[in-house]
């Protein structure tokens, strides 16, 4: 159903690009001769980003429903490879990754509200199944991609590889919202 599909691909596009950018970024972080102490407080700062807004996230889904929230959340991932492409500061790493955890929190909680208003009681298990998989498979497929995406291509491109992806879940949630509207 297109609506399990949108959010299952949302889930999972914001899943695995949140593993993608924090695997790599340590590394980058490195490369660019930042120290250990550095990377640390960055990935304070993308846990803070991660958690922090599950507060605000479901009342946001409640009040703008779950295509929005997903496309702010693509946006806001989109805005982190932006800072990202920006600069190699300290304070580019740290903006960045705390954005990268709020889109990725906007993304989840929209896309597993989405998930449960695509499918009966009966199919629950399953449908949880199918983006649990999903998220799981896109993560490991994402954390190896890391490593050798940004020893041969930089950090850069796994900041660029981010935006069709992205793209791709703002226009699931546009067609998913375009079917729904047709229905009535």
């Amino acid at each position: 159903r297109p609506t399990i599909r949108a959010a299952v691909l949302t889930t999972a596009a914001g899943h695995g690009l949140m593993i993608l950018v924090m695997n790599a970024t340590p590394l980058a972080m490195h490369g660019e001769g930042l120290d250990l102490q550095a990377s640390g407080q960055v990935i304070q700062w993308h846990m803070l980003g991660m958690f922090l807004p599950a507060f605000v996230a479901g009342p946001l889904v409640d009040r703008f429903g779950c295509r929005l929230v997903a496309c702010l959340g693509g946006g806001v991932l989109i805005v982190s490879a932006v800072v990202a492409l920006l600069g190699v500061s300290h304070w580019h790493f740290l903006l960045s990754s705390c954005l990268l955890g709020i889109g990725w929190n906007l993304m989840l909680v929209a896309g597993t509200t989405q998930l449960g208003q695509g499918h009966a009681a009966s199919e629950r298990a399953r449908a949880q199944g199918l983006m649990e998989l999903s998220n799981g498979s896109v993560a490991a497929v994402m954390s190896f991609a890391s490593g050798a995406l940004i020893a041969q291509a930089g950090w850069a491109a796994v900041n660029i590889g981010l935006l069709p992806i992205v793209t791709l879940v703002v226009l699931a949630q546009v067609a998913q919202g375009y079917r729904q509207r047709q229905a009535v």
